[in-house]
Formats: C-alpha cells, sequence, structure tokens
C-alpha cells in the first residue's frame, strides 16, 4: 500500500466534525470572540496613553492584524483540517515546532474562557450583589459548557443572537452618543480629526503603544480556523472570515472609540480608567444605557466563552489525534452530539479553578503570550510553506505580507512585560519536558495527517 493511500485509511477511519458553517457562521463567531463591546475592557487606559487618540491606535491595531489574519486565511486552504496554529506549523514547517506552537496557543485558549468567566461574574456580582461571585462563575461555566456540548451548530445560532443583542447595545451607545455631541454642538461636532490626529498630544511611541494594547481586542479572528473542519467550504470560506471578522470587528471598535472621545475628550478625568466607557455611556444616556451597557458586557463574556471553550477543545482533539496528547481522552465524541465532551469539561473545569483562585491582572498579563507567538508561528508558516516549499514565487503574497504580520508580532513580543515573558517561557519549558518523554528525545514524529 502506498503512503498516500495509507494516509487516506487513516483519515478515513480517523475521528471527524459534521461540516455545518457557512462563511455567515464563522465570521459571526469570529466577532464574537472578539466581542462588539471588547473597547469597554481596556478604553480608560487605552485612551489615557494615547492622548485620547484612540481610534488612531485602533486604527494601525486593525491594519497589523489583517497581516496575521491573511496568513491564518492561506494556512487555513492549505490545511482545511482543526488544529489552527498547531497544524499549520506543523504541517508546514516541522512537526515538533508545530508541538510548541500549539503548545504556547493552547495557553491563550484556556486563558480566553478563563478570564471571561472573571470578568463575567465581576460584572454581574456588581449588577446583582446578592449573588456571590463564585456562583455567577458556576451559572456562566454551566452555560457555556453545556451549549458547547450540544453542538457547534447550537453554539453557532447562539452566538447569532447573543452577537445581534450585543451589535444592538453598541448602535444604542453611539447613537446616544451622536446625540450628546449634536446637543452640544450641533451635526459639525460629529466631524472631527481630533480622535485621529491631536498635533498638541501626539507622541509616536504613546500611540505604538496604544495600538499594541489595542491589538488584544482582536484576539480571537484565529479561532476560527480552528473550525475548518466544520466549515461547509473551508478553502475558501476561512480566509474570507478571518479577514471580514478582523475589518468588520475593527471598524465596530473605531467608531465606539471615536464617539466616546467626541463626548468625554478629558481622557484624564474618569472616575475610574478602569469603566471608562461607563462615565461615557452615564453622561450620553443616564442610568438606563449605564444598565444596558453592563448587561452586554456580561453578554460578551457568553460569546467569547462559548467560541474560546469551543476552539480550546478542538485544538485539543487535533493534538490528541495526532497522538500528540493521549488520543484515547482527547479524540472522545460525544455518541449524539459529536463534540469532544471531555475535553469540554476538562476545559470547563480549568476555566472555573482559575476564576476562583486567579486574579484578573495576572490571567490579563499572559494572554498576549499564547496569541502573539502563534501569530508569528502562522506568519512563517506561510513563507515556509508557499514560499520556499511549493516553490510559489509570488513576492508579495507568500513573502511580504507574511513577513510584514511577523516582524509587527514580533515587535509586539519583545515589548512583552518581563513576567509576562517569564511565565510564558516557563510554560514553553513544561511543554519541552512534556515533548521530550512523549517523543523519547524528539527521535519519534508525531503521525502526520495529510500529504505536504
Amino acid at each position: 500500500m502506498s503512503h498516500g493511500q495509507s494516509n487516506a485509511n487513516q483519515d478515513s477511519a480517523a475521528p471527524h466534525f459534521k461540516r455545518v458553517l457557512t462563511l455567515k457562521d464563522l465570521v459571526i463567531y469570529g466577532i464574537a470572540f472578539m466581542t462588539p463591546i471588547a473597547p469597554a475592557y481596556i478604553y480608560g487606559f487605552a485612551a489615557q496613553s494615547t492622548g485620547g487618540m484612540l481610534p488612531l491606535a485602533y486604527l494601525i491595531a486593525m491594519v497589523a492584524m489583517m497581516f496575521s489574519a491573511y496568513s491564518y486565511g492561506r494556512m487555513a486552504a492549505a490545511f482545511p483540517v482543526s488544529g489552527s496554529t498547531y497544524t499549520y506549523t506543523q504541517r508546514a514547517i516541522h512537526p515538533h515546532l508545530g508541538f510548541f506552537a500549539g503548545w504556547a496557543m493552547f495557553m491563550d485558549y484556556v486563558l480566553v474562557p478563563l478570564i471571561v468567566f472573571m470578568v463575567g461574574a465581576s460584572y454581574a456580582n456588581a449588577l446583582i450583589p446578592s449573588i456571590p461571585y463564585w456562583v455567577w462563575v458556576f451559572i456562566i461555566a454551566g452555560v457555556i459548557t453545556v451549549v458547547n456540548i450540544l453542538g457547534i451548530a447550537v453554539a453557532a445560532k447562539t452566538n447569532q443572537i447573543l452577537v445581534l443583542f450585543m451589535g444592538i447595545v453598541v448602535v444604542i451607545f453611539v447613537i446616544f452618543c451622536m446625540k450628546a455631541i449634536m446637543g452640544e454642538g450641533g451635526t459639525s461636532a460629529l466631524v472631527s480629526i481630533t480622535p485621529f490626529f491631536n498635533s498638541e498630544k501626539f507622541v509616536m511611541t504613546a500611540i505604538i503603544s496604544g495600538a499594541a494594547m489595542a491589538c488584544f481586542s482582536f484576539l480571537g479572528f484565529d479561532s476560527i480556523t480552528t473550525l475548518s473542519e466544520e466549515s461547509v467550504n473551508p478553502k475558501n470560506d476561512i480566509w474570507k472570515a478571518a479577514i471580514l471578522s478582523c475589518l468588520i470587528g475593527g471598524i465596530i471598535f473605531i467608531v465606539q472609540a471615536y464617539v466616546a472621545q467626541l463626548v468625554w475628550p478629558d481622557v484624564n478625568n474618569f472616575s475610574s480608567a478602569d469603566t471608562a466607557l461607563f462615565d461615557i455611556a452615564n453622561v450620553a444616556g443616564g442610568a438606563v444605557l449605564v444598565t444596558l451597557y453592563t448587561v452586554a458586557i456580561i453578554v460578551s463574556t457568553f460569546t467569547a466563552g462559548l467560541t474560546g471553550q469551543a476552539s480550546a477543545s478542538r485544538l485539543m482533539f487535533s493534538m490528541g489525534r495526532d497522538e500528540v496528547l493521549p488520543k484515547k481522552f482527547f479524540t472522545h465524541l460525544h455518541p449524539k452530539y459529536k463534540t469532544p465532551i471531555y475535553n469540554i469539561l476538562l476545559m470547563g473545569s480549568i476555566s472555573i479553578a482559575g476564576a476562583l483562585f486567579l486574579s484578573i491582572d495576572f490571567v490579563a498579563e499572559l494572554m498576549s503570550f499564547g496569541g502573539l507567538t502563534g501569530f508569528m508561528f502562522v506568519n512563517l508558516s506561510v513563507i515556509v510553506y508557499y514560499y520556499f516549499r511549493k516553490k510559489e514565487k509570488k513576492f508579495v503574497r507568500y513573502l511580504v505580507i507574511p513577513g510584514l504580520g511577523f516582524l509587527i508580532c514580533f515587535y509586539l513580543f519583545i515589548n512583552l512585560s518581563p513576567l509576562t515573558l517569564k511565565v510564558g517561557f516557563i510554560w514553553l519549558a513544561i511543554g519541552a519536558v512534556y515533548a521530550l518523554i512523549t517523543t523519547k528525545g524528539f527521535k519519534k514524529l508525531p503521525p502526520s495527517l495529510i500529504d505536504s
């Protein structure tokens, strides 16, 4: 039997997902992971650090992330299977390097649902103090875990409803802000260059620093590629969805930051930088808008939690199927719903424990390490696979664009805090020890699902 036939037989015998997701589902999934209301988490501090030019920082961040989104799309077209960063690096560069890419990104996927459990429970507790924080953690975790077990189609439909709600709240917020702006200075007050360029406060290093911070609002578009095996048309839809989610999400973020800046020009005078948009919502729409915005933030934790947990469970499924993780446990699918139930339950348990015993600040510091590491690996994968291995000498498409994506991510990576880098490299060292043992000193290669 030929090598290709052997691989084909292995593929047909291996567990696979149902293909049910359309382009619209994938775009909504990516936006849901990023959450339309993401500026609420960073607005105060980011607006202050950029001198009131956060819209410009978001614009720069959007352009920067679209380079990496392009690379994810190109690799998804080449390898339309579950696993995302791990799969692309393994197939394009080297199986062992793929493990490290997956191991780094796995930390990011684990932390996303964990931190949204924490944020959601905190805001819910603030809204209804009679229900303790830890009870809210279990409520949010329980709902998200059950929906993911029921299947990706159910999760996709749930996300459509929740994203629609958040989108409506964002529109209401923007309308109230526009009304407040016109109430003070008329229609002409809506048009201003100041949120994008204020010559009195413009400092390039501050803008770049703000753009680096704003990049983390975009973390999540890459999760789309973990659903390649559940996409109806992965070769055409995955890359489109990755870029569209970045573009649409970026526009949503920029518009919110723009009107917020015009409503509250003095960014150094918030009651609390952590809840700056609540001050702005109060000025623009009073208690009703503040309450609505609070509810929307709580809802955002459900959308990000659903997509984060789903992506992490499918990354573990792919690594288990390649026998990088114990195959029997991590590739087990629910007999009825065909979802990786053990992985989902494991993710739920980890997130609950983390939400109860860790601090938001500590978790937030670690999220960027895994994300940026994964982005660098994927940009390199495009260069290695297309430009060097397949000899497709399309200089701009397969060298310049992914090369710029890598350099941008590397620049952000080296500017992470020393604590983040230290803990992140400790995580990679743990992965190295695990890989060393399971591959007998890196002599045993993980099996490949498809020919490259």
